[in-house]
């Protein structure tokens, strides 16, 4: 069996998968490389890039993983597909966890105040030098902040095994310096698209992440 990706410079739905898989378990690509008996060049590979995928590989990955083939190949983790919970564990993370968790990610939510109401919008970001940076409009309400309170949020959700994790950033936000925003140049991407030059920087004060393992 031969499962090949699309023919283009993104990563596969099956390869994002993977990734995603392998980081709500908490693995490194190292200790997925360790259980497959694959290197972990083939692994990032994978996780990155358009690959042929043979079917061994797809076997030792999905035991490697703790996951059926038909979960993840399929698009949607039914909630019949694993048995019963037993004892949901709340796992606090460690800041290096939430931060390598950041790394690996492109999109989170913002949460801010507006005059008296509070918004949570999804942003397209990049971690870079212990900054996280996005781009937005100029006329935006969050462009006009510097040094507002803000919280940045990302997770995983699992639904088929109930397993996931949430990653909180408490800090400040600030227009972009002109460096920042030379360095963020085409690592940010907004999939909105439309005219959102203006970089913007939420420098972390408290990073919190909490786990959840169903079994």
């Amino acid at each position: 069996m031969d499962t090949r990706s699309q023919t283009t410079d993104e990563p596969s739905d099956l390869g994002l998968r993977i990734r995603d898989r392998r980081l709500a378990l908490g693995l490194s690509t190292a200790e997925v490389a360790e259980r497959t008996d694959l290197n972990v060049e083939r692994i990032e590979h994978i996780e990155t890039q358009p690959f042929a995928l043979t079917g061994g590989e797809l076997a030792r990955l999905s035991r490697a993983l703790d996951i059926t083939i038909g979960n993840l190949t399929g698009p949607h983790h039914p909630r019949t597909a694993r048995r019963p919970p037993t004892a949901p564990v709340l796992q606090p993370m460690r800041p290096e966890e939430c931060i390598a968790l950041i790394e690996a990610g492109d999109v989170g939510r913002i949460a801010y105040s507006r005059a008296d109401e509070l918004l949570v919008i999804p942003v397209n970001y990049c971690y870079l030098n212990e900054l996280i940076l996005f781009r937005t409009a100029a006329d935006s309400a969050v462009a006009q902040y510097d040094l507002a309170p803000i919280a940045f949020e990302l997770d995983f959700i699992d639904r088929g095994f109930r397993d996931g994790w949430s990653v909180l950033v408490n800090g400040t936000v600030r227009p972009a310096t002109v460096e920042e925003s030379k360095a963020a140049r085409g690592l940010v991407e907004p999939w909105a698209g439309s005219t959102r030059e203006t970089h913007m920087v939420i420098e972390p004060r408290r990073i919190t992440g909490r786990r959840i393992r169903s079994w």
